[in-house]
């Protein structure tokens, strides 16, 4: 296979879009956010009414390693500066078996259907072309676009060439009266020298490590650098309290979750509620009952909590047989949303 550079084509020079819908564009900013969140906001409540976006989501993604904001993102906006459309092009950091390039954004509802979402997404295209275009790697590219189920956003990547390579499941289960909460005495006992425990700030870098391991073999997954995982673990959101770890005589994170709870987030899904982020098993502890031990022992602790549910995102082909198991836990399966892609 030739290298990426050989391979992909691109410009060497790329303006933003032209303008379309009575909006101009520029790099956006983190002035910006307020307007970009709001515009997420209202996004989610047409496209994904149990989402509820967080500013810390955007402020991650503008922060993420290697993505220079001049020129992987854009706002459009109209005469009296207001902003009406966001896009951003992030490429993965890492690459161990492909390069990958993530796009995201949205237009208000208000502002749909003049052509404005079609323009950004050609630029987006043709920018993480170039990111692939500058990488002397032998290796697969992709560019990728997530949106939910039904969506506009689905369309347009349809009509750009990006197409349908996955789908991810929302899943819940209430702990609110739920008659599990009796089994939380009846954890089965860890092997001599393994110990099952809340997470704590000296466990980000070994989670890291064991996030790494464990979702090796996951679709799309490359291994997190430790400014992006410290930012996720770090935020305001995140629950590190409620987040669960099962390690070895040595230290070693064998077993994971990691919990995020945003109370701005509790209305859109009509509950408070903690959201599994992440749960993984590194591989040379598979098949030793350590996930669903630690994904009950984090059950536990959202209802210790005061919190009325769980919800976590699955891959619906995963290999693992990761939804069979959240199913015996008693999560339910919801709406979904599809990963589209295009490969170079």
């Amino acid at each position: 296979m030739a290298t990426l550079r050989e391979r992909v084509t691109a410009p060497a020079h790329l303006d933003f879009p032209e303008p379309v819908g009575g909006l101009t564009f520029r790099p956006a900013t983190m002035g910006d956010l307020p307007a970009v969140h709001g515009i997420a906001l209202e996004s989610a409540a047409v496209d994904e009414p149990h989402a509820h976006p967080s500013t810390e989501d955007f402020v991650h993604r503008l922060s993420t390693e290697g993505l220079d904001p001049e020129r992987d993102t854009v706002v459009g906006i109209d005469a009296d500066g207001h902003v009406h459309a966001y896009a951003i092009v992030i490429p993965v950091p890492t690459r161990d078996t492909a390069a990958r390039i993530l796009l995201g954004g949205s237009v208000r509802p208000t502002y749909r259907g003049q052509g404005i979402g079609r323009r950004v997404l050609a630029w987006q295209t043709v920018r993480a072309r170039q990111h692939l275009a500058g990488l002397d790697l032998d290796l697969p590219g992709a560019v990728d676009l997530t949106a939910p189920q039904g969506s506009s956003a689905l369309a347009l990547a349809a009509r750009a060439g990006l197409h349908p390579v996955r789908t991810w499941v929302d899943m819940q289960v209430v702990l609110d009266g739920d008659e599990r909460a009796a089994e939380r005495d009846s954890l089965p006992a860890l092997s001599d020298g393994l110990v099952l425990r809340a997470a704590t700030g000296d466990d980000i870098e070994p989670m890291r490590a064991a996030k790494n391991d464990a979702f090796r073999d996951h679709w799309g997954s490359q291994p997190m650098v430790e400014a992006d995982w410290r930012g996720y673990l770090t935020a305001e959101k995140s629950r590190l309290d409620l987040s669960r770890v099962v390690v070895d005589e040595q230290g070693d994170v064998l077993a994971f979750t990691v919990v995020e709870s945003d109370p701005g987030a509790f209305a859109a899904r009509g509950r408070s509620f903690g959201y599994i982020h992440w749960v993984g098993v590194v591989r040379r502890a598979r098949g030793r009952g350590l996930a669903p031990l630690v994904v009950r022992a984090t059950l536990d602790a959202l209802r210790d909590a005061g919190l009325s549910a769980a919800s976590l995102e699955v891959d619906a082909e995963n290999p693992s047989g990761a939804v069979a198991l959240y199913e015996r836990l008693g999560f339910v399966g919801g709406s979904a949303t599809i990963t589209t892609s295009m490969a170079l």
